[in-house]
């Protein structure tokens, strides 16, 4: 299985500027692409993009198959923490509505950034590092620079 990804397959395809930017200045022309790679990268490729693209429908099935077990996984680990920073949300969104807009807009950001979502972004840190890594994985184990699509 060719595991090499050229830096002209991702222009050919359309890749955004800051991708092949990003491709370019780590690998220069073209990488052999490892397991190890996939997974250091996870965080700074778009893996979405490069199933979407660059694999075939059926391997583009196997994908779904899967990462589906980490994607029910993040679900599961920040369900809770995203339902508390829905209701704190709302509870801001609220006072917004009923109060002075811009005291509340004011809250509601205070809020929102220094609160809710700080501990939603903390709580979730992990789950979508190892969902990251699944999919780099997966995408590995499926990509095969002869059959592209």
């Amino acid at each position: 299985m060719n595991k090499i990804i050229k830096l002209s397959t991702l222009i050919e395809k359309q890749a955004c500027q800051e991708q092949v930017d990003l491709f370019r200045q780590l690998f220069g022309e073209q990488v052999e692409l490892t397991a190890e790679l996939a997974v250091k990268y996870a965080n700074r490729f778009n893996v979405s993009w490069c199933v979407d693209k660059l694999l075939t429908a059926s391997a583009q099935k196997a994908y779904a198959e899967a990462v589906a077990p980490a994607l029910k996984a993040y679900k599961e680990a920040t369900a809770p923490t995203l339902k508390v920073y829905n209701e704190a949300k709302a509870i801001a969104l609220k006072a917004y509505s009923e109060v002075n807009k811009a005291t509340a807009l004011k809250a509601y950001s205070e809020v929102n950034k220094a609160t809710a979502l700080k501990a939603y972004s903390e709580a979730t840190a992990t789950a979508w590092k190892a969902y990251d890594e699944a999919k780099a994985t997966a995408f590995f184990n499926l990509y095969d620079g002869d059959m592209l699509q």
